[in-house]
């Protein structure tokens, strides 16, 4: 099938939970918007970057627009879009400086792909990668089975039909860090001394606890629109994309149950003669540029009785990456909401 999506790069400002706004670059969603309202987009870029879901043997084409910083219009940067993982994506259309094309303000490029393998992918600009993905510029990418069908249970998987990744409900863990520091300088036409990077705060889906576990959003987070809040019914399966687009490792930890690893970096864990060598964790380790697909049985606390959601806590074991700039509790931490079983209706979209 062909699709079309068009994303602006632009910058804006993001909320953490001590009242602080930050300076970012990033991507913004500006598919089917008419040509003479797209830069009414200029300074609303999101953190993280709009996700991009596709199917395997989808024909896609993805046109970026180059629309300017407003509050630095001093800058003329060229930008990229990086498939960070794809395995098979030519020179031309990689985003990495040297052998592709960038896009610079004003201007639009338009890349295609077409993928070839299911798993959790993620997406960046590559034109001066230390910075651009430190300021924001990256989000998750999605390639479904080609025989993914959400209707059916069998078939509403990661890796297809017949490979133990069957699932119910679907949702990004998406891990980034910030350096307060670094983002003021940027916004004040300053250069910053990378050697000195030293993240302030830490981040899912480019919100900071509590507002990881805020849903719907809030006016106040209208460019970090992704909740990280984790809501299913007991008995479900629930599928966790985590990606890694800091600079820093981190260890996910959610005590009451334990994940089964599908795959990592897109990848089944296979044996020689095609096992299934899906394994059990407690704690997902993962580096700057992973990703790891994880499903856990959501457990049954009610046995058959009506109750109020139980909670339990999504969090990184690292515990001092838990702050939001030395308060507690912050940073990395979210929760899984478990409902008695049937409350919830069927899941529609990933995070809902």
């Amino acid at each position: 099938m062909k699709v079309d999506i068009r994303i602006a790069v632009t910058d804006g400002w993001i909320d953490t939970p001590d009242g602080i706004k930050h300076y970012i670059f990033g991507f913004v969603d500006i598919t089917g918007v008419p040509e003479a309202e797209i830069f009414n987009y200029c300074g609303k870029a999101e953190l993280m970057a709009p996700p991009l879901v596709f199917i395997v043997g989808d024909e896609v084409y993805l046109t970026l627009t180059n629309i300017g910083t407003p509050t630095r219009p001093d800058l003329d940067d060229p930008h990229t879009i990086h498939y960070h993982g794809f395995p098979n994506q030519i020179a031309f259309y990689d985003g990495v400086p040297e052998p592709s094309i960038a896009v610079p303000v004003g201007r639009n490029f338009t890349y295609y792909y077409k993928p070839l393998n299911p798993g959790t992918y993620m997406y960046h600009c590559h034109q001066e990668p230390v910075e651009h993905i430190q300021m924001g510029m990256t989000g998750p990418l999605i390639v479904r089975p080609a025989d993914y069908d959400p209707d059916y249970p069998e078939y509403k998987t990661a890796y297809g039909h017949g490979t133990g990744t069957e699932f119910d409900r679907e949702f990004y863990i998406f891990l980034s860090e910030l350096d307060c520091h670094i983002h003021d300088l940027i916004a004040k036409v300053q250069d910053p001394d990378w050697t000195e990077y030293k993240p302030t705060y830490w981040l899912i889906n480019g919100r900071s606890y509590p507002d990881t576990i805020t849903n719907p959003t809030p006016c106040c987070l209208q460019q970090q629109p992704w909740s990280a809040l984790i809501r299913a019914n007991a008995g479900e399966k629930v599928l966790l994309r985590f990606v890694n687009l800091g600079f820093q490792q981190h260890a996910l930890q959610l005590p009451g149950t334990v994940f089964k690893i599908i795959g990592m970096d897109a990848m089944r864990p296979l044996g020689r003669n095609g096992e299934d060598l899906s394994f059990f964790k407690n704690v997902v380790y993962i580096s700057p540029g992973q990703s790891t697909d994880a499903i856990f049985t959501v457990p049954d606390p009610f046995q058959g009785q009506a109750g109020f959601p139980v909670v339990l806590s999504l969090y990184n074991r690292n515990l001092n990456k838990n702050y939001t700039a030395g308060m507690v509790p912050g940073g990395m931490i979210s929760q899984v909401h478990i409902y008695p079983p049937g409350t919830l209706p069927p899941q529609t979209a990933p995070n809902q």
